[in-house]
């Protein structure tokens, strides 16, 4: 009886959960903003380097998130008061370069917030309202941009959806998405599983799309369905071929 209230209980909490999302207020402004995110090591940037090729302009929250990081700034100074020299990168290291101040080894940083939940939770907490307001700054710069494209890995898990327009969700093959993530950042197999169970599970996510992107095999199929979404949504743009 435990187990079927039990059961009961989640079904419930994940239907409340997907009416919260679906009901989450989206930006309505005049640019049109699409949020491309999907699994680790699914294929999001691959997609983001061939919408860079066709003329849209991407912004990247992984690429906020490392800047972030910088030695000298506010989160870093967090993260090392934190975790002291457990997370600071040895003089010379080429980890980061060019600066005397100390340095957060981010490899280190990644196995301590990997393998706990509330270690993760306090750098997320850290970190995202940084790479919120990065874009924000980021997306002053094009006001007269008609579409624009926020690559953000967690934006379910970071509450971001109120930034874009749509969603674009990558997905891949558990199995590919698991040797593509080993193979990518030289992780064992056990530190690649605890960096994807961080995330929403890609099913969880697909459901939220309003566009999937299928990088199971060849890209033909996404960069085609990608040139026919951009084709009703900019008809008046002529993308670079």
């Amino acid at each position: 009886m435990r187990r079927y209230l039990r059961r009961a209980s989640y079904r419930l909490e994940s239907v409340i959960e997907h009416w919260h999302l679906s009901a989450t207020s989206r930006w309505n402004g005049a640019q049109h903003r699409i949020g491309l995110t999907g699994g680790i090591a699914s294929g999001k940037s691959s997609v983001a380097r061939y919408l860079q090729d066709l003329g849209v302009v991407v912004l990247d929250a992984d690429r906020y998130a490392h800047e972030a990081l910088k030695a000298g700034s506010q989160a870093s100074e967090a993260v090392l008061k934190r975790y002291g020299r457990q997370v600071e990168a040895a003089p010379g290291c080429d980890i980061e370069q060019s600066s005397s101040q100390r340095k957060i080894n981010r490899r280190e940083l990644g196995r301590i917030v990997f393998n706990n939940q509330d270690e993760r939770r306090w750098l997320e907490q850290t970190i995202h309202p940084v790479v919120r307001a990065r874009f924000e700054l980021e997306l002053a710069k094009h006001p007269e941009t008609s579409t624009v494209v926020l690559m953000i890995p967690l934006l379910f898990e970071a509450d971001l959806t109120e930034l874009v327009s749509e969603i674009w969700v990558v997905h891949c093959l558990p199995a590919q998405q698991l040797e593509r993530l080993k193979q990518r950042d030289g992780l064992s197999t056990a530190e690649a599983e605890a960096r994807i169970s961080a995330q929403w599970p890609m099913s969880r996510k697909c459901e939220q799309a309003d566009l999937l992107l299928d990088n199971c095999s060849a890209p033909i199929g996404w960069e085609r369905q990608i040139q026919t979404r951009l084709a009703r949504i900019i008809p008046s743009q002529r993308l670079i071929p």
